[in-house]
């Protein structure tokens, strides 16, 4: 062999080997193991999303938009306490402790025209009846000396001058529970109604009326 050809055989040797070890990086062979489950790591809790069960009560955000919750507010308004005051609600006072009390003065009840002679009365007890008794009297004259008010109407007629007629119904008592407790209803002759009220009066009290009497003109020729 030709010495020439072995010393260049020498140098390419020497070459690859010096070549070899200045790579900076070395290959490996992908190595895969087909039978073995590939490892997984574990996540860490805190980082992982975080979902709410629809079993969760968190109604916080329905509270703002509750339907409910509106409607106690507008109560809460609505019972707030103002200085206003209703002034029937005076008078529904003043007229309860009158039923209770009973009247400590006479009651007018008003003036009346009527074109008959003659005025029908009618009483009764407008609550349970317990022994109220009531005298009538016009222009202080006793027509009537007693009536015994019962729940059903006592009918009684007196007769009218012309003119102003002043007309008490007198209390003589209040029963076994005060006050003196009567409806009244009064007609005139042809037994057109009048007026009708109640009264709630105590013993010696009255209720009053003045009825005016007016002939008719074709009466008056």
């Amino acid at each position: 062999m030709d010495f020439r050809i072995i010393f260049l055989f020498l140098c390419c040797t020497v070459q690859l080997s010096w070549a070899q070890k200045d790579r900076p990086f070395k290959t490996s062979k992908l190595k895969l193991n087909w039978y073995e489950p590939a490892a997984v790591e574990p996540v860490s809790p805190s980082s992982s999303l975080q979902y709410k069960s629809i079993l969760e009560k968190d109604d916080s955000y329905l509270k703002r938009y509750s339907i409910l919750k509106n409607d106690e507010q507008k109560k809460s308004l609505l019972e707030q306490k103002t200085d206003f005051k209703n002034p029937g609600d005076e008078f529904k006072k003043k007229m309860n402790k009158e039923i209770n009390e009973g009247s400590k003065v006479d009651v007018f009840f008003g003036k009346f025209v009527v074109n008959t002679p003659t005025l029908i009365i009618k009483t009764r007890d407008h609550m349970d009846p317990d022994g109220d008794k009531v005298r009538i009297i016009v222009d202080d004259v006793v027509v009537v000396l007693v009536v015994n008010l019962e729940s059903t109407f006592k009918t009684h007629t007196i007769d009218l001058k012309e003119g102003d007629n002043l007309l008490d119904i007198l209390a003589l008592n209040q029963g076994l529970s005060g006050p003196n407790t009567a409806t009244f209803a009064l007609y005139d002759g042809n037994n057109n109604l009048i007026t009708t009220n109640d009264w709630n009066l105590n013993t010696g009290l009255a209720a009053k009326f003045l009825i005016e009497y007016k002939k008719p003109l074709e009466e008056k020729k």
